[in-house]
C-alpha cells in the first residue's frame, strides 16, 4: 500500500480562469473529509497566498531558494499551517516568496531544472494525503516542473472561445513533457469549468457542448459565478468552511472525490 501522496497540478496557461480558486476550495474539501493537504503557490503572483490570507515566505527557506538549490533545509521549514478540520484534515502551505519573479530565470540556467520542485517535494513524509500546484498563467519552466512532478492534472477553464485555444496549447504541453519528461502519463482528470454566467449564454452553451466532445477530458464540475467564492477569498477560509450548503461547496466536493478515487487506485 503506497504512502506517497497523490500530487495534483492545477494548470491553464490562460489568466483568471479560476486556478487558484480550484487548488483553494478542492485543498479545503479534502481536509474537511479527513485528508492532510499540502498546497504549493508555485505562481510568482501569490494569488493562492493571498487567498488564504497567510504571509509570504522569508528568507531564507523560500519555495524559491529550494528550486534553485540555495536552500536545503527540511520541506517542512517551507510551510505555514492554515486550518485543521474536525475530521482531522489539514490544510498546510508552501507560500509565496518575492524572489518568485525571478526564478524561473534561474532555473533555466540549471541542470535538471524540469526536476526541481520533484526534488523538493521528495522530502515529503508519508503523513500526507494530498499535495495541490497552484501553477502560474504560463507554459514555462514552473509549468513544467509542476507537470513533471504531478500524478495528474485539473485544468479550470471558462465558457469562452479563448479558453478552447488555450487549451489546446496546454494538452500539446503535456503530450510534450510525457514525451520527454516522465516515465508514466499524467491523468488528466479533466475540466473545472469556472466563473459560469447563469443564465448561459448563446456563446456559454455553445462552448460547453465542446468542451462535452473532448474524448477524454469530462467536464467534472461547473462553478457558478457568485460573490460566494470572492467572500471565502476575501477572509482566507474555503467555500466549504464559509458557505458549506452552497452549490460551490457541494462541486468543490465533487472534485475532492475524484482526486481521493484516483489516489485509491494507486494504492
Amino acid at each position: 500500500m503506497t504512502t506517497k501522496p497523490q500530487i495534483t497540478t492545477v494548470v491553464n496557461q490562460k489568466g483568471g480562469v479560476g486556478k487558484t480558486a480550484t487548488a483553494v476550495n478542492v485543498a479545503g474539501a479534502l481536509a474537511e473529509s479527513g485528508r492532510r493537504v499540502l498546497v504549493v503557490d508555485l505562481d510568482p503572483q501569490g494569488h493562492l497566498t493571498d487567498a488564504l490570507s497567510l504571509e509570504s515566505a522569508q528568507a531564507p527557506a523560500t519555495l524559491a531558494a529550494a528550486l534553485t538549490g540555495q536552500w536545503t533545509g527540511p520541506v517542512e521549514e517551507l510551510m505555514s499551517v492554515h486550518s485543521t478540520t474536525d475530521a482531522g484534515g489539514a490544510i498546510v502551505v508552501i507560500p509565496n516568496a518575492l524572489e518568485m519573479f525571478t526564478v524561473a530565470r534561474d532555473l533555466d540556467q540549471m541542470r535538471a531544472r524540469e526536476q526541481r520542485l520533484g526534488r523538493v517535494l521528495a522530502g515529503l513524509d508519508d503523513s500526507w494525503d494530498h499535495v495541490l500546484i497552484d501553477c502560474p498563467p504560463s507554459l514555462d519552466i514552473l509549468t513544467d516542473n509542476a507537470l513533471t512532478v504531478a500524478d495528474g492534472v485539473l485544468v479550470p477553464v471558462q465558457a469562452e472561445d479563448s479558453s478552447l485555444k488555450a487549451l489546446r496549447l496546454l494538452l500539446s504541453q503535456i503530450e510534450a513533457v510525457d514525451a520527454d519528461l516522465r516515465s508514466a502519463p499524467l491523468l488528466v482528470h479533466g475540466l473545472v469549468v469556472s466563473l459560469l454566467r447563469r443564465p448561459l449564454s448563446t456563446l456559454a452553451r455553445t462552448v460547453l457542448e465542446q468542451f462535452a466532445t473532448l474524448e477524454g477530458l469530462p467536464v467534472l464540475a461547473t462553478i457558478p459565478l457568485s460573490v460566494t467564492v470572492t467572500e471565502s477569498w476575501r477572509v482566507g477560509r474555503p467555500v466549504v468552511d464559509y458557505a458549506p450548503e452552497s452549490e460551490h461547496a457541494g462541486a468543490y466536493r465533487t472534485l475532492a472525490k475524484v482526486l481521493d478515487t484516483a489516489r485509491g487506485e494507486t494504492e
